[in-house]
């Protein structure tokens, strides 16, 4: 994979983990209920860990060829 494509994927990663946060405390989404803006910021943290961590785990550092 290119480092391109790395920085891409851990990027990805972490806008999902900061829109979560943007949903949480965004005044956005003021019009949503409190229990509907934590649920789904719940969801967007667990996906950006979930495939941070994916990432991860299945591209340690190897050399590019």
């Amino acid at each position: 994979m290119s480092k391109a494509g790395k920085i891409l994927g851990i990027a990805v990663s972490v806008a999902f983990i900061f829109l979560g946060f943007y949903v949480l405390f965004g005044a956005r989404f003021s019009y949503l209920t409190k229990q509907i803006r934590v649920i789904f910021a719940i969801f967007l943290f667990l996906y950006g860990a979930w495939k941070l961590t994916r990432y991860v785990l299945k591209n340690p550092n190897k050399d590019e060829e």
